[in-house]
């Protein structure tokens, strides 16, 4: 089984890339494709950088250069469902693009004739219960004290639904509202999952997407981003994976 793993941003997947060993290391398309052994698996671990088309690119070339099993993706997001705070998780079921409309129907994509795109289910179950044990059992031990009670991260939650992505930053509660409105079981926004989701759906790849919520997408966002990116929510995304991929 080779999974293969993609991160957003190079704070994301550092962590990760330390962990690695055996690593051969392919600059493509100016970005490093590491493939070596991940906590005792064969992975595949890539930086896609921010957006729809750039992780669409790396998706495509992560899968028809390496061919992986299954395709997971992890970053950050913005909180929308009313029940997450920050330092909480998303696994989603159904990915879709919010910002993708032909004048007809909102979200569905022509030719395919699809809006939600489903998560492999296996493959998602399993990170959540990853996801949840982290949280529960690990969390504590991995994120300084201080780190936690900066970002009021008490006793977060990982929660499953449908993400959705947009080339677009969002914090704007009208916005929110009206996501809200017409996705069902909207939990957060975000600006590359449900790209990711159409490549693998169209080489029927199984993939999963794990978002840790920074800030609450909406006109009150005020933590600082990066800092939680630096501090907390790269030890959840190691911790997370580290946690699915021993239990695979």
């Amino acid at each position: 089984m080779k999974y293969g793993i993609i991160c957003a941003m190079q704070e994301e997947i550092e962590l990760l890339r330390a962990d690695l060993t055996e690593a051969a290391v392919t600059r493509i398309a100016e970005r490093e494709f590491c493939a070596g052994k991940l906590y005792g698996k064969d992975v595949v671990l890539v930086m896609s950088r921010i957006g729809k088309v750039a992780s669409a690119s790396t998706a495509t070339t992560l899968i028809d250069r390496y061919h992986p099993d299954c395709v997971i993706f992890c970053g950050t997001a913005g909180g929308v469902h009313k029940s997450l705070n920050v330092g909480d998780a998303v696994v989603g079921d159904r990915l879709v693009q919010h910002d993708f409309f032909t004048g007809v129907d909102h979200f569905r994509i022509p030719l395919l004739d699809v809006s939600y795109f489903k998560a492999d289910q296996m493959l998602s179950s399993a990170l959540l219960t990853a996801v949840d044990h982290y949280m529960k059992y690990e969390m504590k031990q991995d994120i300084p004290g201080e780190y936690l009670e900066e970002f009021n991260i008490i006793s977060p939650k990982v929660q499953m639904g449908t993400i959705a992505s947009g080339d677009q930053f969002i914090c704007d509660n009208n916005k929110n509202a009206w996501l809200s409105e017409h996705i069902e079981n909207l939990q957060c926004v975000e600006m590359e999952g449900a790209a990711v989701a159409q490549v693998c759906y169209e080489f029927g790849v199984p993939f999963a997407v794990l978002r840790i919520i920074s800030d609450s997408a909406n006109d009150d966002s005020n933590i600082d981003f990066m800092r939680f990116v630096e501090k907390a929510a790269c030890h959840f995304t190691r911790g997370s994976l580290k946690a699915f991929l021993l239990k695979a």
